[in-house]
């Protein structure tokens, strides 16, 4: 006698050995024992967890000479025939190779007026039922809804979604579920024993995990173990044979993502491409270890359907703190992304490097709603509206500021400062990234009118190569939106007359020019539009005539541009306190030298004079600031 393959040698014969199926087999068990038979069934799901077998165990039940309850006796000759598939009354149709509705017309439309032969039903099992072609269903839709009472339809197929909702809506479903991999495990150790095979547990485990759900899969798989090593199977056999990736493998990778060994990682890339593993097989192996890391991570514990053992699952929990939710979701996305790029890609291995690479690297950003909690935070603090400008650390009209970027970095990497003038814009820094404040113990905050507190005594160098008397205040400013101030680098020399602050504060100006001028300055400092009003300020009139904002400067200086190209701001005003948009006009009274009074010094004099100072020359080399204004002291 010829070998036969063990998914077939072991197909369940009855409803008590289908595993995996129970909330199905049950139903199917009470309709026969209590003759509630429906004329259509239909079966779907994926391949492999037993469709076609149910079919052929329910027209058992309904043909069984000797059934007494809903199991089928096994010895009558109609469940012979019926499992040996040469029953005249139970046919068989594989739609995929009978798509036609000639097909149809022969084998199901010509004869169903027929009685049976033998049994008491003729039963109709159509396999991949999707596959028949429009005109085929539209032949079979009568049919199928008023059959002969003697007939019974079974309809499988994998792929629902393609059956027409007409076909749907005259049969009972059944959706047949991915059976647990601990079940499968089971069922392979039955057959392991009745086989006289040796073989471990955990290459038990790796078999069924091979199977993805699907039980004739793994029992394939199974036979596939048996050909390779025989009789005695070992742990590393299972992974040869198969090229699978054992778990451990993927703990590693994991554990070198979660400590972010960048090394360790281009290591195990390597030795998985030189063990000639599948890659994207890989990516979708590790996608899945992340899988369960979350379930763990939200407190599910799937002991069956994981396929870890108890070792390796207690391993995987001592991964989970070193995870976020957001940080398993979003390398849960890296990794779906990376295994559509592997599928395409010529060089499949440097993708995965890139990609584990970068896994390492996502953790280190911070989530939106870890920073507006701590932006909450700090506004908590400090007493102002949620997301308001930090409160003025000194100085007022003129005084000088020096913007800077965000800093991504988590607050890592700053430059360090130096000097008694850093403190504040320091602490501050320290205290948006959750951070211990560095330099000295906190100072009492000095009144706004207060004069700033002497400096220490620069260099004699220094004192020989810039005279006090000879530096003016500089205001160097990035564009509207307040950032936090840059730290100034230990190599910059202390100036005794440079004042580095923080941005102006968001205070209205005095009103110039009546009520409606008043209430537009009001809004402005209400929306925290900070460089709008200290622009303003230096208007030396404000007027507002016929719905339009009229603002006179004595020069066209970035003031002047930036109000100039505020037009959308000033029309959402309007729109807020008067119901309509409002116009910005910006007038220049006078251009050139003629602008600048007896004894007072152009700006663009004290802009050159200021840049021929070099710790004012380092300071833009160093923040890439650039110098707007310049005041001088009286």
């Amino acid at each position: 006698m010829s070998y036969q393959v063990i998914a077939r040698k072991y197909r369940p014969q009855t409803f008590q050995d289908l595993i995996g199926q129970e909330q199905i087999t049950q139903t199917l068990r009470h309709a026969l024992e209590g003759n509630r038979l429906h004329h259509a069934y239909l079966f779907s799901g994926v391949r492999g967890t037993g469709k076609t077998t149910t079919a052929r165990l329910l027209a058992k039940g309904l043909n069984c000479h000797r059934r007494k309850s809903s199991e089928p006796c096994l010895t009558c000759s109609s469940c012979l025939e019926i499992a040996s598939g040469h029953s005249m009354d139970v046919l068989e149709i594989d739609a995929a190779s009978n798509t036609g509705v000639d097909n149809i017309r022969d084998v199901i439309i010509n004869n169903i007026a027929m009685a049976p032969a033998r049994d008491r039903y003729k039963v109709f099992v159509i396999d991949e039922v999707h596959m028949l072609s429009t005109s085929a269903f539209n032949a079979l839709l009568k049919t199928l809804e008023e059959p002969p009472r003697h007939v019974i339809f079974i309809l499988a197929t994998t792929e629902l979604h393609k059956v027409p909702e007409t076909i749907l809506s005259r049969c009972q479903q059944f959706e047949f579920r991915q059976i647990p991999t601990g079940k499968i495990e089971a069922r392979l150790r039955e057959i392991a024993t009745s086989e006289g095979i040796t073989i471990g547990g955990s290459a038990l485990r790796e078999i069924a995990r091979a199977g993805a759900g699907s039980l004739r899969d793994a029992q394939s798989a199974f036979d596939q173990v048996i050909a390779y090593s025989g009789l005695e199977i070992r742990d590393e056999d299972v992974a040869r044979a198969l090229g699978l990736i054992h778990l451990d493998t993927l703990l590693r990778c994991t554990r070198a993502i979660a400590e972010k060994e960048t090394g360790a990682l281009l290591r195990l890339v390597e030795e998985i491409d030189g063990r000639g593993h599948d890659l994207r097989h890989f990516t979708r192996e590790l996608m899945s270890c992340f899988r369960d890391l979350l379930l763990l991570q939200v407190g599910v514990d799937e002991t069956e359907t994981g396929g870890w053992s108890g070792e390796e699952r207690e391993e995987l929990r001592t991964l989970v703190p070193l995870f976020s939710e957001a940080d398993l979701i979003r390398s849960f996305h890296v990794l779906t992304e990376l295994e559509r790029e592997i599928k395409d890609a010529t060089q499949p291995r440097f993708h995965l490097e890139v990609g584990l690479v970068k896994l390492a690297q996502l953790r280190r950003l911070r989530s939106l709603d870890e920073l507006l909690e701590q932006v909450t935070a700090l506004s908590a603090r400090l007493g102002l509206p949620g997301g308001g400008e930090p409160p003025p650390s000194g100085g007022g009209r003129g005084t000088p500021t020096v913007n800077r970027p965000v800093d991504r970095s988590g607050g890592t990497g700053r430059p360090a400062s130096t000097g008694p003038r850093f403190a504040d814009a320091e602490a501050k820094s320290a205290e948006k990234n959750d951070l211990p404040k560095p330099g000295p113990p906190p100072r009492e905050v000095r009144p706004a009118s207060a004069p700033p507190p002497p400096l220490p005594p620069p260099r004699e160098a220094t004192e020989a190569r810039m005279a006090p008397t000879d530096l003016p205040d500089i205001t160097a400013t990035e564009p509207e939106d307040d950032f936090p101030p840059f730290d100034v680098p230990a190599s910059l020399p202390p100036v005794s007359s440079l004042r580095v602050q923080s941005p102006p504060p968001a205070s209205a100006p005095p009103p110039k020019g009546g009520k409606e001028v008043e209430a537009i300055l009001e809004e402005l400092q209400r929306i925290n539009r900070g460089f709008i009003l200290a622009a303003l300020e230096e208007a030396t009139q404000l007027t507002f005539q016929n719905g339009t904002l009229i603002a006179s400067f004595a020069r066209d200086d970035t003031f002047a541009k930036r109000i100039r190209e505020s037009g959308t701001l000033f029309r959402t005003i309007g729109e807020t306190l008067m119901g309509h948009p409002i116009r910005i006009e910006v007038r220049i009274q006078s251009a050139g030298p003629s602008a600048t009074s007896p004894g007072q010094t152009s700006q663009e004099q004290l802009t050159e004079k200021a840049q021929r100072i070099p710790a004012v020359r380092q300071f833009l080399e160093e923040m890439r600031g650039e110098i707007v204004w310049v005041k001088e002291e009286k």
